[in-house]
């Protein structure tokens, strides 16, 4: 019988770490090490997962693009008046901006959805009809795809008013 702890430690991107503990106490050795070989199979599973998100990091032309950049929001009021008429009672709205090489928001997603689809609808067509970008640059400057997260928060909105 044997009583240990085994740490995993799942680095990912190099910034966030995730460690996951597993308790063994009274297990007979057969079973530990069946225990053992599948904490290890999860190691090399994770490994290359995390040397790929590593490599997207290190200077290749991926980790080179420069984002999408806000130029203005002009739908302050507009987002305000929606939301009250859609009767959102939230304090504030995440979402993601799909940018085209042009700089026009493509498509919208909220970081929170709403149970009605409507509402989720007319919340991003007020936030794309709203924003102006200066579209992503490839590492060379030249205009590509990209995406825009932002938050609104209904205090600081009615506070400009």
């Amino acid at each position: 019988m044997h009583t240990c702890c085994i740490t995993v430690l799942l680095q990912s991107s190099g910034v966030k770490e995730k460690r996951r503990s597993l308790m063994i106490s009274k297990v007979p050795t057969m079973k530990f090490a069946v225990v053992l070989s599948a904490v290890a199979a999860l190691g090399v599973v994770s490994a290359p997962v995390i040397a790929q998100e590593q490599a997207q990091n290190d200077g290749t032309a991926r980790s080179r693009v420069k984002p999408a950049r806000l130029i203005e929001f002009t739908g302050d009021r507009e987002f305000l008046k929606e939301s009250s008429r859609l009767r959102v009672w939230r304090g504030e709205v995440g979402y993601t901006l799909e940018v085209d090489a042009a700089g026009q928001p493509v498509d919208c997603q909220l970081a929170e959805k709403f149970r009605m689809n409507y509402v989720n609808d007319k919340l991003c067509e007020v936030l794309m009809k709203h924003h102006s970008f200066e579209p992503a640059q490839d590492a060379s400057g030249a205009p590509v795809e990209g995406s825009y997260e932002g938050r609104l928060n209904f205090m600081e909105i009615r506070e400009k008013d």
